[in-house]
């Protein structure tokens, strides 16, 4: 939209790739004392523009026995995450910053992938999620909206920690209502994200500039 307002150019859009291999194992699970589909996952710098203060708010209400997993950590944030730290409860773990094995492990088990996110683009955590075949509850963030369609469930942003706290409610009391977004979150991964589509774009567009006199 940005070129075509302001040089009448057209765009090409090329989306990232994911691929996200089971880990065998409960290394990672069994360190943080987590069980498989127990506990709800946010992946993302904790900085307030990520929304993670949103998301803790809105697990507090939620009636649970499952845990909250915050994964992420920012070296400029301190008084954030302190703060973080200080409002969330006995059952929101935090784990640092995760990479490998470990993020894709605990990314691969989670019961749902929260993106209360409200900036950016296209998020690479939200690519990945789908293809870990999560069941993903995001803001209503135009690019969140774009890249995970119908295969999760939006919450407005506007409306904040108590509309996300209503679709965690949801989902967390209808398990069978979350199987089917993690199959539809797998199948959109396959058909939008897979490093197999990305590539062939790339080719195509370089065949096309190749092509041109």
């Amino acid at each position: 939209k940005y070129y075509k307002q302001n040089f009448h150019a057209d765009s090409v859009f090329i989306p990232y790739g994911a691929e996200m291999k089971p880990v065998p194992g409960s290394e990672w699970l069994d360190r943080f004392d987590l069980k498989p589909r127990e506990y709800v996952l946010f992946v993302g710098r904790l900085v307030p523009e990520n929304c993670a203060h949103v998301l803790i708010e809105a697990f507090r209400g939620v009636k649970t026995d499952k845990k909250l997993v915050i994964v992420g950590d920012a070296s400029y944030a301190d008084e954030y995450i302190s703060s973080l730290k200080e409002s969330a409860g006995p059952n929101v773990i935090f784990t640092g910053y995760q990479f490998g094995d470990s993020y894709r492990q605990l990314s691969m088990n989670a019961y749902i992938f929260a993106v209360p996110t409200v900036v950016g683009g296209t998020h690479p955590v939200i690519v990945e999620a789908l293809a870990a075949g999560n069941c993903v509850v995001f803001s209503d963030h135009s690019p969140n909206l774009e890249t995970v369609g119908d295969a999760g469930v939006s919450f407005s942003a506007q409306k904040g920690a108590a509309d996300l706290r209503a679709n965690l409610q949801m989902l967390i009391d209808d398990p069978e209502l979350v199987a089917g977004y993690r199959d539809k979150a797998a199948q959109r991964a396959r058909e939008y994200f897979d490093w197999e589509v990305v590539t062939d774009q790339y080719e195509d567009l370089c065949k096309k500039l190749v092509g041109r006199k």
